[in-house]
This record gives C-alpha cells, structure tokens and sequence, in this order.
C-alpha cells in the first residue's frame, strides 16, 4: 500500500490562508479528494484478496478478511471527517457535476459510518455466517449424511421424497446464525446508520442507496400490478406439486427443492406442459455439451462478444476459479479490469442463465473504467444501482432467444420454427424464466418490507422470533423457516434489496425497447442489439457520475421516462393465458394443435462430448412430466403463429440449419424412448401404403404376391 499523502495535504489545507481557498480551493479539494480515491483503491485491492482467500479456502483466510473489513471501515470514516471539516460552500462551483458527485459519494459512503464497534460486529456477523455455511461439510444429502455445500443444493435437484428434502434442509438451517442475535443486535444497526445520515426512517435511508427517491413505495406500487401473475404461479406450480386441495395455500420450501424459495425452477419437470421439446432438448444439450464452469461462462462471453461488446480481459480466465460453488461470486480489486469469478461447474439452465449475467456484469464493471472521469469513487460507489442488475439481466433473457440458442448449438432454430408450433417454444421458455424471476421478485420485496416491520415496531417482540415465516406465507404464500433469511448476504450485512427488484423490472423494459424495433417479430434481437448498442454503452460509461433513474429516457429511447410493469407483465402473456386456462379448465376452448417436426438426420462429426470426473453428465429422461393440454388462444395474431414483439422470444426469421452461421456444428441430443416408439409406428404406416400402392399399379397376382413377399422381407 502506497503511503499515505492525507496527512500532509490536510496539513496545507487547515493551514492555508483564507485567500488561497478564494483561487485554488477547487484543486486543493479536488487534490484531496483524488488521494483519497487513490487509498480507497489500495483499501479494496487488500479486502479484495483476503475475500478470494477466503473464498479458495487459503489457512487463516477468514481472519485476514475481518481484518481488512474491519480495518476498511475505521479508513472510510476518518476520510468522511477529513473531508467535511475542509469543504466550505465556496469550493464548489455550479459547474463542478463530477467533483461535486464525488464528494457527495465519499461523504456518504453508508454503513461505513457506523461507530467502529458497530461496525467490527456488523462485518464479524456476517463474514462468520457466511463462512460457517461454505465450509461445513455435514450436510444431509440424502444418502450421504457428510457432504458439502455444493453437495447439498446438487442432491436437492434429484431428491424426490418428501420427507428426505425436509432433513437435508435442516441440516442446513442448523448452520445458520442466530435469529435472535440477528434482531437484537445486528438489524438494529440499520436504525443507527440512517441517523448518521439524518434520516428520520430506514426507509429513507434505503431510498438514498439505491438513489431513488420513495423508491421502496415505487417497488410496492409495482408489485402489486406484477402480483396477479405472481399468484398464478404459485397456485399452478402447488396444483402440480399437491393436487388441487393445496391451490390457495403456501407451498413449503423443500418441496421447491431449494433452500430459501427464491428460484422454483429446480421442479421444473414436474410443471412442463405436454409439448415441452424445447425444454428436453435444451436441458439434454447442455448436458451433452457439459456447459458448466468456465465452459457456460466462455459460451457467454461469445453472446457477449455477438452483442458487440468486445472480449473480455483474458486474466479473468487464469486467474477465476470455476471448480467452487454456485451461485458465482464475483470478487473486485476496484481497479480497472481486475475482475475474477469463483463459481461452480455443475451444468444447469439456471446456472447457464448465471453465466451470462456475471459475464455482462463484469463487462459493465470494464466499460464503466473505459470512462476517463470514472475514477475510484464513480466506478464502485457503496450504491444499489438498478442498471447494474438490468442491464446483465437483460443479457440473461438474450441467451435463451431462439437464435442464440441456436448459435449456442442447444436448439436448431428451424426446429422452433416448425408450422404452428413457435408459441409452444415460447411458453416453455416463458415458464423457465418466470420460476426464476417471479419468487426472486418477491422474495426481494418481502425480505426488505419485514426488516423495515422489524425495526419500526410493526411486529411484537415476542412475535419477531417467528415472525418471517409467517410474514412470508401471506406475502409469498410460502412456507418457510424462521432462519433461513440469514443465508443472504444482503440480510447478514443489512443492505437493501430495493435495487436488485427495481432492475428486475427494468431489465424486461429494455427488452421490451429493443424488440419493438425490429423490423419483423422473426428477426435476430440480439444481432439488433449488436447494430445499434450505444444506449447500452452510454449508460454502463457513465458509472456512479449520474443517478441511474436519469439515465432511463435515453436508455429507453424516450418510450419510458421510469420503470413501469407492463414490460414484464406482456412478455409473460403466453404463460398468463396458459395458466388461467390450467387453474380454470372450463376456460381452455382454443385448443392450438402441437406438430412433431420430422426426424432430424445424424450429423457426421459431431463435436466430440467431454466429461468431467467432477461434474459427470446425467441424463434424465423426463419419465416424471405431467403432461397436460397447451392453450395459447385462437384470437388475433396468435391464430397465425404469430405474437408480438413484447412477448417472450421473437426471432425466427430466416431459419438455417443444423450448423450455424459460424459453421459449427451443434451436438444434439437424441430423442426419449416414447418418441422413437412414434417413429417406428410412422414407418410402419410408411410401409403399409406401399403395399396398398403396389396393390394398385399391379394386376397380375402373382406379381403382386411376389411384391407383397419382398415387402414383408423388408
């Protein structure tokens, strides 16, 4: 670490005359506050390493990081007061946006601002839970009763008994940290940072994080339109689950086969609908592929480079781990382009769908240094930026587009493409993404609404022990453990969630802006987002220099002047009829008929299936999807096959073959048992018509018997 230059610099300025604040006092404070940034970037670079110590397992690694967590916290302070007790109002001109954005920045930098004490316990809570939960290796798997984290969420997704997935949870919830040294003494703590600030409510406080004014009365605004559909989901997803007689009742966690019920997609297969072949194909080939690991982040990396973003820092590949656990971490040395990743290989669509929004995070994180006035402060301000989260989810829905899929080698586009069967593909999709999105939605919101609950009195004292699980069944619908809130980082560190929900709904208006564009609903979205990605660029150069919800007109085109619903709510709208028509059969009369695309014809040389001893290749065969009848409506342009550009996938315009536009050729996967079993029943029907043809052409019977013979010797 440099030595510091402060001391000296705050020397001159306390003893400098009051003529010389008349002349230079711009650059004495704009000296001061870029050695500031300068050991800001030196205190990040030494908590950067101790936290990817700490996350490889390196001895001692988790003392080194509350070390440099504790320490970073007595640093971000001390330069809070040094530079309000030189600031005067003469210092800063009108015209000074950029200094004048640093200096508020660095003057509020959040919990930083807590007593030293305070602080040391916020940061050992949470670096102690957090460690505890990754480095146990007693979890319940089932049949194994001493396995790892990583273990554990894998087992989760192939446990079917109920009563197995209810013990391998609590072996986890017995991991987590106490609840109620949770309430008495961390979540407190909010209350304190919020008056260091002069906030009369954490509700304010939170709102000037994510830089958005009553921005937690904006989210409970837009959940209430998004929660309609919300409902619909968990009332579908517990029919699937329990039968009619659970519809209307919260579903319990371990049935979800997760840990929190944040994501539902883990029981996807026994939610499909019976035309689901873009979904066997697509779960088979990323299989096949083995597309976890730093191969699902290398395929994201090129749908980045197709979006004409350019490639990204080859050091990320050397030095990130793909051989730890999911969800990724991304960890930042807060210099430009010093990015690595830790994360797991397990291969899943979630996790695919992962890899490209930590892929697209980091290249925010590099376009935003390009910036020449980002320095420290206006790259990696303490501040829950909805753009940060958008703009890589918005990455996310691109990967599972029909043309990257198909580029991907996962789903030829012609085979999406087949007579009237596109809008069977696109509700599947649909329903892939919206078990990932819509729980998180909620869980968001909720765990923000019960904290701030918590801290104003809402709930009793003697009530507050169990007072998420029950909050979070009327909210939710959702059975859960007291506990398991404390698995999140977000909660073990009182940050809001406020900006991770507001992105969510942001990232469907940003596709909703470019697919409105195209020229034709068939058309290749992310080759346009390619053509035409300066809105993109503009709002991730500008970092932390300008308010995000400033940015939102220019980012939008000017057809949103802030986040709004709708966007989320029309690319839903397959999976909204379909699941009015599933919760209410009497409604299901416009039956649209599913067509088997033909046989696809081996390919020579295939690309070559590599395994991993780590992360061996499962193949499921889908025996357990209940099948039900698809009803994607008969009125207006759906009748054609047709669906407009704001609803889920668009682009089928000029279908090409197996091999792509790159000339690679896919690895497909094979078809289940039941279809094969169809195929041999067609060709049976093939050779029966031969027969009845021959019998026609050819009079003579003897002739026709000797046909009749070579045609049963076939």
């Amino acid at each position: 670490m440099r030595p510091s230059l402060l001391p000296a610099l705050f020397l001159l300025l306390s003893c400098s005359g009051s003529s010389m604040f008349r002349s230079d006092d711009r650059v004495m404070l704009e000296s001061l506050v870029e050695l500031i940034e300068m050991d800001y970037e030196d205190h990040c670079e030494q908590r950067a390493a101790a936290s990817w110590d700490e996350l490889v397992g390196a001895p001692a690694a988790l003392q080194r990081k509350l070390e440099r967590d504790k320490v970073y916290g007595i640093f971000s302070k001390k330069q809070t007061h040094e530079i309000r007790s030189v600031l005067t109002t003469h210092m800063l001109s009108p015209n000074d946006d950029i200094l004048r954005r640093k200096v508020k920045l660095l003057l509020e930098p959040g919990d930083t601002m807590l007593d030293t004490e305070q602080w040391i316990r916020l940061v050992t809570f949470g670096d102690t839970a957090l460690h505890n939960l990754r480095y146990a290796t007693d979890y319940d798997c089932g049949s194994n009763a001493n396995c790892t984290l990583r273990e554990l969420h894998k087992s989760l997704t192939m446990q079917h008994d109920d009563e197995t997935l209810r013990r391998m949870k609590a072996s986890w919830e017995q991991k987590l940290p106490s609840l109620d040294e949770y309430r008495q003494h961390i979540l407190p703590l909010l209350r304190n940072a919020s008056k260091e600030y002069n906030y009369t409510t954490v509700e304010e406080y939170w709102d000037s994080l994510a830089e958005y004014e009553g921005g937690l009365l904006k989210a409970r605004e837009l959940w209430d339109q998004v929660k309609p559909l919300y409902l619909k989901l968990q009332k579908y997803v517990s029919l699937r689950l329990r039968g009619e007689d659970a519809i209307g009742k919260p579903i319990p966690v371990h049935l979800l086969k997760s840990l929190t019920g944040d994501d539902w997609l883990n029981v996807i297969e026994l939610l499909l609908p019976k035309h689901a072949d873009i979904y066997q194909k697509l779960h088979a080939n990323l299989q096949l592929k083995n597309l976890g690991g730093e191969k699902a982040y290398r395929r994201a990396a090129k749908l980045i480079e197709e979006l004409n973003f350019g490639p990204l820092e080859p050091q990320l590949w050397t030095e990130s781990n793909f051989n730890g656990q999911c969800p990724p971490i991304l960890v930042d040395s807060c210099k430009p382009n010093n990015v690595k990743m830790y994360t797991c290989k397990d291969v899943s669509i979630a996790n695919y769908m992962d890899a490209h929004e930590a892929v697209m995070k980091i290249k925010y994180k590099e376009v935003t240094a390009l910036h020449s006035n980002n320095t420290y402060v206006l790259r990696d301000a303490n501040r829950y930026s909805a753009l940060y989260e958008a703009i890589p989810g918005f990455a996310s829905l691109l990967s599972l587009t029909p043309h990257a899929l198909n580029r991907a080698g996962l789903y030829p586009l012609e085979r999406f493409n087949y007579r009237n069967n596109p809008n069977h593909h696109r509700l599947v999709l649909q329903l892939i993404i919206a078990l990932r999105d819509l729980p998180k939605l909620n869980y968001y919101l909720a765990a923000d609404e019960w904290r701030l609950q918590v801290l104003m009195g809402s709930i009793t004292s003697s009530k507050v022990v169990s007072s998420w699980s029950e909050f979070r069944k009327n909210f939710s619908l959702v059975d859960s453990a007291d506990v398991e809130l404390l698995s999140d980082p977000y909660v073990t560190f009182n940050k809001p969630f406020l900006g991770k929900f507001m992105g969510l709904i942001l990232k469907y208006q940003i596709y909703q802006t470019f697919a409105e564009e195209l020229i034709s609903d068939d058309a290749d979205l992310a080759q346009h987002v390619s053509v035409d990605n300066s809105r993109l660029m503009e709002a991730m150069s500008r970092g932390y220099g300008v308010l995000w919800p400033a940015m939102l007109s220019d980012l939008l085109a000017k057809r949103e002047y802030g986040l709004e619903f709708t966007a989320l709510t029309d690319y839903f709208r397959l999976l909204d009829e379909y699941l009015d028509n599933q919760l209410d059969p009497s409604l299901d009369t416009n039956e649209m008929e599913y067509e088997e695309p033909p046989v696809e014809t081996p390919v020579e040389n295939e690309i070559p299936i590599e395994k991993d001893a780590d992360n061996e290749v499962e193949l499921d065969t889908h025996a357990n999807i209940l099948e039900n009848v698809i009803d994607t409506g008969d009125d207006g342009p759906m009748k054609q096959g047709v669906e407009t550009s704001t609803v889920g996938v668009l682009e089928i315009k000029n279908p090409v073959g197996a091999n792509n536009e790159h000339g690679e050729i896919p690895a497909e996967a094979s078809y289940s048992t039941y279809w094969w079993i169809g195929i041999a029943v067609a060709l049976a029907v093939v050779v029966l018509l031969i027969a009845i043809i021959a019998k026609k052409r050819h009079s003579h019977r003897k002739q026709l018997e000797r046909q009749r013979r070579d045609t049963s010797h076939a």
